[in-house]
């Protein structure tokens, strides 16, 4: 069987990885050579900004989905741009092997790292739509029960691409993690950024040694971070959750520094479970000099709450640019299973599940907040996900939030009646 050893060494590897989001590349190779080499040793890269909007696809497949202890199996991965015409640089593929197995071979030659993690690198890849593929031969080991393989693909300002594979393993349908991530759609230079992590187990089973891991956008300072993350070595922050019951929710609120140069900027995230389960979100923050930015927040008024509860949700909305936003309107998409009691502004439009406000003109730094009292109804062992969408006139930047409110299952108590006797 697996344990939480072997999961948390695993996520270590996707660290290691992840890391390497801000431009830091292994080796230096020739434009000349487009097969993947292996990376010989550890040296600088310049970056190198990729032409047009290239995407990355990645694949992974085993030649045998139910192999025995002891047997050999071969991955096969395959990557490639999607984007035609478009070339990206420093390209970086690495493949992170299953907790015990053993390898055998790769081709081409891989670079291999501390436990278990293989670097592949090329030059560039594109202009062109061709696959690219890679194999990695292991033997399976002894006294596991399943065998999960994840793959990496990173380049110069390139969004990177994760692929996962469970070989010889039912995932259960009950183990799902959600990993929300929110923020500012637009910051002006040099203005404050904040970032908003919540991960919920949606599923029936307790998720433990639930870890996150935020890459920042290269560069970008560390401002502060609620809770503290327990590792933080830039641009990536980790954080060791413990576990997750069933519908219980966990956030975090990262703070920095937006950078002095307009340009569109990137966070990624992961979350991880010792379940298999692995789940990843990406955010992107357009940096501005000049423009109306909406931002909108949501809070509620207990983090987990029992059906028949009362249930306070506040709304806070500002204008953070430096332009007046008009035709400001504000939309609270509710979750099923609660019901509205009061408002404390009256709404222009309102259905069972949707409130708006017309809120007209928001100047730079204007703001308001708005509170919905609901009750919840019974909605046992869900989790109530709520909405919230802030926008103006064309031009301006909207404001978007989530928020996920838990709903504790339901316990009967019976009376314990004692017998004379």
């Amino acid at each position: 069987m697996s344990n939480p050893k072997m999961n948390q060494s695993l996520f270590v590897r996707m660290l290691i990885a992840l890391a390497l989001l801000a431009g830091i590349g292994l080796g230096t190779w020739l434009l000349s050579t487009p097969s993947l080499k292996a990376s010989s040793g550890l040296a600088p890269q310049a970056f190198i900004s990729p032409i047009g909007n290239p995407q990355f696809s990645l694949s992974k497949t085993a030649d045998n989905n139910a192999p025995a202890p002891g047997a050999q199996i071969t991955y096969v991965l395959n990557y490639s741009n999607t984007q035609l015409g478009s070339q990206a640089f420093n390209v970086q593929l690495y493949d992170f092997l299953p907790a015990g197995a053993q390898l055998i071979s790769t081709n081409p030659p891989a670079t291999p790292y501390p436990n278990g993690v293989l670097l592949f690198t090329a030059p560039s890849v594109g202009p062109g739509t061709e696959n690219h593929t890679v194999t990695v031969q292991v033997r399976v080991p002894e006294g596991h029960t399943q065998m999960t393989n994840h793959a990496l693909v990173v380049a110069d300002g390139v969004t990177p691409t994760v692929t996962s594979l469970l070989t010889n393993i039912i995932r259960p349908a009950s183990n799902w993690l959600r990993l929300v991530k929110s923020g500012y759609t637009a910051v002006l230079t040099n203005g404050e950024l904040v970032y908003t992590l919540q991960a919920t187990n949606l599923g029936a089973a307790t998720l433990s040694d639930v870890t996150v891991v935020d890459v920042m956008p290269g560069g970008l300072p560390l401002v502060s971070a609620s809770p503290p993350p327990d590792l933080a070595t830039l641009p990536m922050l980790r954080w060791s959750l413990g576990t997750l019951a069933p519908a219980q929710s966990k956030t975090i609120v990262i703070t920095t520094t937006a950078p002095a140069a307009t340009g569109v900027i990137t966070n990624s995230a992961v979350a991880s479970a010792f379940q298999n389960v692995v789940t990843q979100t990406l955010f992107s923050t357009q940096v501005i000099a000049s423009g109306a930015i909406l931002q909108v927040t949501k809070t509620g008024s207990a983090p987990v709450v029992d059906a028949g509860d009362t249930l306070v949700y506040t709304l806070r909305y500002e204008n953070t640019g430096n332009q007046p936003a008009t035709t400001v309107r504000l939309t609270d998409t509710l979750p099923s299973y609660v019901t509205v009691v009061a408002v404390s502004q009256p709404p222009d439009y309102q259905t069972a599940q949707q409130l708006a406000w017309n809120l007209g003109t928001l100047s730079p730094t204007g703001q308001g907040q708005i509170v919905i009292t609901t009750t919840v109804g019974g909605a046992w062992g869900k989790v109530l996900h709520n909405v919230a969408d802030l926008t103006g006139q064309a031009g301006s930047y909207p404001g978007h939030a989530e928020l996920d409110t838990p709903v504790r299952l339901f316990m009967m108590y019976l009376p314990i009646i004692a017998k004379n006797g």
